[in-house]
């Protein structure tokens, strides 16, 4: 639906401008002026010399109208990849939680979890743990220029355990900050912000 929709908008551009353009009698081009094209709310060219001016706008706005057709289907691919780094990343919180409440500590091994559906490396996202003292934290960090990378943390408050999701503010591969623990408040760390889980 969406690129559907991208494409009718584009089409609602380009055509106007493919049929602003004229031909007289004696072949000359002549193309609205500036004034017209602005007042139609239509964007346009200046001045045409002969017939082959369409071919040239055709060339001109074909890049921009495939370019427009792929960032359309790249968009919800990115935002299904961060959602499935986001939500493995919660299922490791959840996991981590269950390990503690059996084992009395936290894991460092992605397998230890049992969450089979999670592997180490996808190609989109590298997934790993690191323990510290009463604090484990689960990475998602992306491999990949245009994906935001994920830290979950589980922290032993008290007795009971507590978790927070962060994301990295800007996409890239950079492994999140970790998130901090203020007398029981979870915050996550700067360059990151909080996610529901």
């Amino acid at each position: 639906m969406l690129l559907y929709r991208s494409l009718h908008q584009l089409s609602q551009k380009i055509i106007p401008l493919l049929k602003s353009v004229t031909f007289s009698e004696t072949g000359q081009c002549r193309v609205p002026t500036k004034t017209q094209i602005l007042n139609n709310g239509r964007s346009g060219i200046d001045s045409c010399l002969n017939g082959k001016k369409k071919v040239v706008i055709a060339t001109i706005t074909l890049p921009f109208f495939f370019a427009t057709v792929a960032r359309a289907q790249l968009s919800p691919t990115l935002k299904a990849q961060e959602s499935a780094a986001k939500q493995y990343v919660g299922a490791m919180n959840k996991a981590q939680q269950a390990y503690h409440a059996q084992n009395t500590g936290f894991t460092s091994s992605v397998s230890n979890l049992g969450l089979g559906r999670i592997k180490p490396d996808t190609g989109n996202y590298k997934y790993s743990i690191n323990t510290e003292n009463k604090v484990v934290f689960n990475y998602a960090v992306s491999e990949r220029a245009n994906l935001k990378s994920f830290v979950g943390g589980v922290f032993l408050v008290g007795n009971k355990t507590q978790t927070i999701l962060c994301l990295n503010v800007a996409p890239g591969k950079i492994k999140p900050a970790i998130p901090t623990n203020a007398n029981g408040v979870l915050q996550c760390a700067a360059g990151t912000g909080k996610v529901a889980q």
